[in-house]
């Protein structure tokens, strides 16, 4: 089998730096170079050229050049990056039609069961009077707030319930003196030390409480995820995928099952 050839974008980031390490030790890869806009000499037309997947952990600020590099070398695109806003998500959408792209907000296993647990249990109590808090934390150069698996977190419950998400989050309380309303699903923040990430959804009750929590250790869950994601986008036509794709998690039912 041929070596599956990979560039990274935002090589010089945290993830990045850590993705280039993996990659150039999987047998399975050829890693053929990368580049970062924190430093304009790492870039170059022609440095994916032949490229089978490019890996993006940059920022939102470069994602429509990573997506048009893509479309012109007609390259999958594994896509990590978070904080990306609406505009930036139907980009993605629309690119594709073209060329095989997968866009997580967070590329480890756990979480992403984490994500079903979530869906599952917000279906079951929809109809019963629980109350969502998600809570996040971690390392003091993370720059978006709430995360972006947070977001997802907030949206995987309300689509649980039956509710929109954009008229039920709640990511700021300290300018308000209002109750909370039912359905609202609110968010709290901690950034400091070298923390690689933790999120606790919490189902709140007037008897007893649900949470559930995953904590990363490090980062090498993402980077293994992301390495794992661009194997599977290989062989993959165009379309938009995601780590449920990877894992092979499989839609559940409307029933919920213990």
């Amino acid at each position: 089998m041929d070596k599956i050839k990979v560039g990274i974008a935002g090589c010089l980031g945290r993830m990045g730096q850590e993705l280039v390490k993996a990659t150039t030790k999987d047998k399975r890869i050829k890693f053929v170079g990368g580049y970062d806009l924190k430093n304009s000499k790492t870039h170059s037309n022609d440095i994916f050229q032949g490229a089978n997947i490019i890996i993006d952990f940059s920022s939102p600020a470069a994602i429509k050049g990573n997506v048009s590099l893509a479309l012109s070398y007609k390259t999958g695109l594994v896509v990590g990056t978070t904080g990306l806003n609406h505009k930036e998500t139907i980009l993605l959408k629309k690119a594709s039609k073209k060329i095989p792209i997968l866009y997580s907000s967070n590329m480890s296993l756990g979480v992403n069961l984490l994500f079903e647990l979530v869906r599952q249990t917000s279906l079951a109590l929809k109809d019963i009077d629980y109350d969502i808090e998600i809570s996040e934390t971690h390392h003091k150069h993370k720059k978006d707030a709430p995360s972006g698996t947070a977001i997802s977190l907030g949206e995987i419950a309300s689509e649980g319930r039956k509710i929109p998400f954009s008229k039920n989050k709640v990511l700021n309380r300290t300018n308000k003196r209002n109750k909370r309303k039912i359905g609202n699903i609110g968010f709290a923040v901690t950034r400091g030390g070298e923390i690689a990430g933790e999120h606790t959804v919490s189902f709140i009750g007037d008897n007893d409480r649900i949470d559930l929590l995953h904590k990363a250790s490090n980062r090498s869950i993402f980077v293994k995820g992301a390495v794992e994601a661009a194997v599977f986008l290989f062989k993959q036509k165009p379309g938009l995928y995601s780590m449920k794709d990877v894992l092979n998690i499989k839609p559940k039912s409307k029933k919920f099952t213990q």
